[in-house]
Formats: structure tokens, C-alpha cells, sequence
């Protein structure tokens, strides 16, 4: 009934699909010295599930994120921000962070320009 073209046709076509969202779901570049740091801190963590990853806050058992696979970085990175502008501060070369209060839990010097970049492009702080 399908000719054999028609069948590699459609098999192109869901691995072309597959690829891009593939490539619009990846996660964005985290410095791998930085990020862990200011992770500790965060209130948001991400939980394996049944259905997929979910997001989660430390501070609010009822807050539950569980965002399509193509959004999911996404989404987190946008809460992440939204924590970052009143936890975050950029001071010259250190990154300050502070608790929910007000006070500086850590001070975290940067060692490089592409440290000072990823804080301003991924948290937005410090523009």
C-alpha cells in the first residue's frame, strides 16, 4: 500500500522533528564553577517523576512546577531570574548572595570575564 520512498519519507521527517526539538529543549550554558554555588542557595530543585521532571521550591511545599520537556529549562531559568533580581547582587568582581532577610550568606569572587557574563546573561543580575 506505501511505496518504500514514502516510509523513508516519514521516517526523515519525524528524525528532522525529533532533532529540533531536541535543540530547542537543551538546557542553556551554566558555568560549571559558578552555577553549583549559587544553586545551593535557590530555593527551586528539579525531582525525577513519572511523567517527566518536575520543579519544586525548598521553601514552598505546595509549589509544584511540571512544564512540557521542550519548556522545561526554560521555565526554570525564568524562576531562577526571578529569584536572582532580589537575591543576587553583582559587586564589581564578587557575586554577593543574600537570604530572604536581607543578609550576605556567601560571597563568591569571579575569576574570569566569561564568570562576570554568564551571571549577567543567565541571572540577568548586574546590568
Amino acid at each position: 500500500m506505501f511505496s518504500k520512498k514514502l516510509g523513508f519519507a516519514l521516517g526523515a521527517v519525524m528524525l528532522f522533528l525529533a532533532a529540533v526539538a531536541f535543540i530547542i529543549g537543551r538546557p542553556p550554558h551554566r558555568d560549571p564553577r559558578i552555577y553549583p554555588l549559587v544553586r545551593e542557595y535557590s530555593p527551586y530543585r528539579i525531582e525525577k517523576a513519572l511523567g517527566g521532571l518536575q520543579i519544586l521550591n525548598k521553601e514552598d511545599p505546595k509549589f509544584k512546577e511540571e512544564p512540557d520537556a521542550v519548556d522545561f529549562y526554560r521555565r526554570l531559568r525564568s524562576l531562577e531570574r526571578q529569584w536572582a533580581q532580589k537575591h543576587l547582587r553583582l559587586d564589581g568582581n564578587t557575586l554577593k548572595i543574600f537570604g530572604s532577610k536581607g543578609e550576605m550568606l556567601k560571597a563568591i569572587p569571579l575569576q574570569s570575564d566569561d564568570e562576570r557574563r554568564f551571571v549577567q546573561e543567565y541571572y540577568g543580575v548586574g546590568r
